[in-house]
């Protein structure tokens, strides 16, 4: 599904990536850790085009999009959720939504059609269509922004740090959608989040990145038994 081969970033003479590759396979969640400045979300920007790398490949579907702009690489099926939500303040829920499946010109049969199987994996969001994102806790404002980004029709969804900000009560609620996500829609996922333990318990894959480089990669259950990942993300 998406394949990154070695990859080297850097903003202006300063590298931020150095030879970093990584797989997601059909229907895998891989989650990337990795403490704040490691390049987790330089990886997620450069793979939709706003970063672009200076040697290395990245190929989607088989096809190389290195050099592609943003908008057709999202065109093509990948979807990024950045940090922070981002989701429009004074727009409604169901505006907001709508806006999300703006470039894919559909049908209002069509629309509506979407717009009914995307509500009903947030049942809290349906409930409050009429209401301003900005008046949404922060929970639903994060939930808003994957409901926003699955209107895309995602063929890869990546979310960064998902449960930033959220009590941990709603962070596993978080989390349940995204599993549902994967396992209803069948969309393969990558998640880069903070709280490495959750993550590692829903995904297939871990990459951990520290200073731009991938240091450890393997099965997630493996690396959360290992004495190293333990002390340096799980707090054991």
């Amino acid at each position: 599904m998406l394949e990154i081969k070695n990859i080297n970033v850097f903003y202006g003479k300063v590298q931020a990536l150095f030879n970093v590759s990584l797989e997601v396979k059909e229907n895998q969640i891989v989650s990337i850790i990795g403490s704040n400045g490691a390049g987790k979300t330089t990886l997620m920007s450069t793979i939709v085009g706003l970063n672009k790398p200076a040697g290395g490949e990245i190929k989607f579907m088989e096809e190389t999009i290195n050099n592609q702009p943003t908008h057709k690489i999202i065109k093509k099926g990948i979807i990024y959720v950045p940090e922070g939500r981002r989701i429009f303040y004074d727009l409604t829920v169901a505006e907001n939504i709508e806006m999300g499946g703006y470039s894919r010109k559909m049908s209002p049969k069509r629309y509506a059609e979407e717009a009914e199987s995307v509500l009903a994996i947030f049942p809290r969001l349906k409930e409050r269509l009429n209401q301003l994102g900005g008046t949404l806790s922060g929970g639903e404002q994060q939930m808003l922004a994957i409901a926003r980004g699955l209107m895309g029709n995602p063929k890869l969804l990546m979310l960064d740090e998902p449960s930033l900000g959220l009590a941990p009560v709603i962070v596993d609620e978080v989390f349940d959608v995204i599993v549902n996500i994967n396992k209803i829609k069948k969309i393969p996922i990558i998640l880069v989040e903070q709280n490495a333990s959750m993550a590692m318990n829903i995904t297939s894959m871990t990459y951990v990145l520290e200073v731009g480089n991938v240091k450890y990669q393997g099965p997630s259950s493996e690396l959360a038994e290992s004495p190293e990942i333990k002390k340096a993300y799980l707090g054991v």
